[in-house]
Protein backbone atom coordinates (compact mmCIF):
# COMPACT_ATOMS: atom_id res chain seq x y z
CA UNK A 1 0.00 0.00 0.00
CA UNK A 2 2.64 2.56 0.82
CA UNK A 3 4.56 1.68 -2.47
CA UNK A 4 1.56 2.27 -4.45
CA UNK A 5 1.00 5.79 -2.55
CA UNK A 6 5.02 6.42 -3.49
CA UNK A 7 4.57 5.72 -7.13
CA UNK A 8 1.73 7.81 -7.47
CA UNK A 9 3.19 10.89 -5.44
CA UNK A 10 5.81 10.29 -7.75
CA UNK A 11 4.55 10.13 -10.80
CA UNK A 12 2.47 13.05 -9.99
CA UNK A 13 5.35 15.29 -8.99
CA UNK A 14 7.37 13.96 -11.96
CA UNK A 15 4.23 15.32 -13.97
CA UNK A 16 4.14 18.89 -12.41
CA UNK A 17 8.24 19.04 -12.93
CA UNK A 18 7.54 18.12 -17.37
CA UNK A 19 5.14 20.17 -17.28
CA UNK A 20 6.90 23.32 -15.84
CA UNK A 21 10.26 22.43 -17.78
CA UNK A 22 8.26 22.36 -20.95
CA UNK A 23 6.75 25.56 -20.10
CA UNK A 24 10.38 27.04 -18.95
CA UNK A 25 11.79 25.56 -22.68
CA UNK A 26 8.95 26.66 -24.64
CA UNK A 27 9.15 30.26 -23.43
CA UNK A 28 13.18 30.13 -24.35
CA UNK A 29 12.28 28.57 -27.68
CA UNK A 30 11.06 31.86 -29.49
CA UNK A 31 13.54 34.07 -30.42
CA UNK A 32 12.32 37.83 -31.25
CA UNK A 33 11.97 38.44 -35.01
CA UNK A 34 13.27 41.80 -36.62
CA UNK A 35 11.14 43.84 -38.18
CA UNK A 36 12.80 46.98 -40.21
CA UNK A 37 11.85 49.56 -42.87
CA UNK A 38 13.58 48.61 -45.84
CA UNK A 39 12.97 51.13 -48.68
CA UNK A 40 9.69 53.38 -50.27
CA UNK A 41 9.00 53.81 -53.13
CA UNK A 42 5.75 55.77 -54.99
CA UNK A 43 2.84 53.18 -55.93
CA UNK A 44 0.37 55.76 -57.50
CA UNK A 45 -0.64 59.38 -57.22
CA UNK A 46 -4.13 60.70 -57.39
CA UNK A 47 -6.34 63.71 -57.02
CA UNK A 48 -6.16 63.56 -53.02
CA UNK A 49 -3.12 61.31 -52.15
CA UNK A 50 -1.32 58.53 -53.06
CA UNK A 51 0.17 55.02 -52.65
CA UNK A 52 3.37 54.43 -51.54
CA UNK A 53 5.00 51.31 -51.30
CA UNK A 54 6.58 50.08 -48.43
CA UNK A 55 8.93 47.03 -48.24
CA UNK A 56 9.42 45.72 -44.71
CA UNK A 57 12.25 43.91 -44.27
CA UNK A 58 11.73 40.64 -41.68
CA UNK A 59 14.57 38.62 -40.47
CA UNK A 60 13.25 35.00 -38.94
CA UNK A 61 16.21 33.66 -36.31
CA UNK A 62 14.35 30.40 -35.23
CA UNK A 63 14.31 27.41 -36.49
CA UNK A 64 11.19 27.10 -37.54
CA UNK A 65 8.88 28.86 -40.50
CA UNK A 66 6.88 32.13 -39.24
CA UNK A 67 3.36 32.28 -40.53
CA UNK A 68 1.98 36.09 -40.20
CA UNK A 69 -1.54 37.35 -41.46
CA UNK A 70 -1.52 40.81 -40.03
CA UNK A 71 1.10 43.84 -39.68
CA UNK A 72 -0.57 47.46 -38.01
CA UNK A 73 1.61 50.41 -38.66
CA UNK A 74 1.32 53.76 -37.69
CA UNK A 75 3.25 55.97 -40.41
CA UNK A 76 4.97 59.86 -39.54
CA UNK A 77 7.12 62.34 -40.47
CA UNK A 78 8.52 64.93 -38.85
CA UNK A 79 7.27 68.18 -39.42
CA UNK A 80 10.00 70.93 -38.90
CA UNK A 81 13.25 70.95 -38.25
CA UNK A 82 14.16 71.27 -34.61
CA UNK A 83 10.57 70.59 -33.99
CA UNK A 84 10.05 67.80 -31.84
CA UNK A 85 6.21 66.97 -33.37
CA UNK A 86 5.16 64.17 -35.50
CA UNK A 87 2.44 64.28 -37.83
CA UNK A 88 0.68 60.90 -38.66
CA UNK A 89 0.74 60.35 -42.44
CA UNK A 90 -0.70 56.95 -42.53
CA UNK A 91 -2.38 54.37 -39.77
CA UNK A 92 -3.54 51.26 -40.98
CA UNK A 93 -3.57 47.42 -40.63
CA UNK A 94 -2.15 44.86 -43.77
CA UNK A 95 -4.04 41.69 -43.88
CA UNK A 96 -1.73 39.32 -46.70
CA UNK A 97 -0.88 35.71 -45.31
CA UNK A 98 3.18 35.78 -45.47
CA UNK A 99 5.49 33.61 -44.08
CA UNK A 100 9.40 33.45 -43.26
CA UNK A 101 11.05 30.39 -43.28
CA UNK A 102 13.54 29.32 -40.02
CA UNK A 103 16.69 30.77 -40.39
CA UNK A 104 15.59 33.45 -43.23
CA UNK A 105 14.91 37.23 -44.49
CA UNK A 106 11.80 38.09 -46.63
CA UNK A 107 10.87 41.64 -47.86
CA UNK A 108 7.28 42.10 -47.37
CA UNK A 109 5.50 44.56 -49.27
CA UNK A 110 3.05 46.91 -48.22
CA UNK A 111 0.99 49.41 -49.75
CA UNK A 112 0.23 52.35 -47.54
CA UNK A 113 -2.35 55.20 -49.02
CA UNK A 114 -1.87 58.51 -47.46
CA UNK A 115 -3.66 62.05 -47.89
CA UNK A 116 -1.39 65.09 -49.63
CA UNK A 117 -3.08 67.01 -46.84
CA UNK A 118 -1.25 64.80 -43.75
CA UNK A 119 1.85 64.36 -45.86
CA UNK A 120 2.30 68.41 -46.45
CA UNK A 121 5.41 67.82 -43.84
CA UNK A 122 6.84 65.44 -46.23
CA UNK A 123 6.45 67.11 -49.20
CA UNK A 124 7.92 70.39 -47.77
CA UNK A 125 11.14 68.61 -46.35
CA UNK A 126 11.69 66.63 -49.37
CA UNK A 127 11.25 69.74 -51.33
CA UNK A 128 13.30 71.84 -49.50
CA UNK A 129 16.35 69.41 -48.07
CA UNK A 130 15.55 66.31 -50.45
CA UNK A 131 14.65 64.15 -47.58
CA UNK A 132 12.26 63.49 -45.13
CA UNK A 133 12.54 61.90 -41.29
CA UNK A 134 10.24 59.15 -40.63
CA UNK A 135 9.11 57.31 -37.61
CA UNK A 136 7.43 53.78 -38.40
CA UNK A 137 5.58 51.50 -35.89
CA UNK A 138 3.45 49.11 -34.91
CA UNK A 139 3.18 44.91 -34.87
CA UNK A 140 3.14 41.66 -37.00
CA UNK A 141 1.22 38.99 -35.66
CA UNK A 142 3.44 35.74 -35.70
CA UNK A 143 2.14 31.98 -35.78
CA UNK A 144 4.56 30.02 -34.32
CA UNK A 145 4.94 26.03 -33.23
CA UNK A 146 4.56 27.04 -29.68
CA UNK A 147 1.50 29.86 -30.47
CA UNK A 148 0.71 33.42 -31.35
CA UNK A 149 3.04 36.29 -30.40
CA UNK A 150 2.67 39.78 -31.46
CA UNK A 151 6.36 41.27 -32.51
CA UNK A 152 6.04 45.09 -32.63
CA UNK A 153 8.39 47.32 -34.16
CA UNK A 154 9.78 50.80 -34.05
CA UNK A 155 11.91 52.43 -35.70
CA UNK A 156 12.81 56.09 -36.95
CA UNK A 157 15.56 56.97 -40.00
CA UNK A 158 15.36 59.42 -43.23
CA UNK A 159 13.94 59.00 -46.66
CA UNK A 160 15.49 60.41 -49.67
CA UNK A 161 14.05 61.75 -52.67
CA UNK A 162 15.17 58.86 -54.75
CA UNK A 163 13.94 56.38 -52.12
CA UNK A 164 16.42 55.55 -50.34
CA UNK A 165 16.10 54.90 -46.68
CA UNK A 166 18.65 55.76 -43.73
CA UNK A 167 17.16 53.70 -40.25
CA UNK A 168 18.86 54.70 -37.24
Amino acid sequence: MTIHRTRAGLRAVLSLAAVALAAACGSGVFKQPTVALDSISVGGLGLTGGTLLVNVRIQNPNGFTLGADRVTYDLAVHTAPGDSAWSSIARGTYERPFRVGGGRTEVVQIPVEFSYAGAGGAGAALMRNGAFTYRARGSVLAHTPIGDREVPFYQDGTVTSMGGVVNR
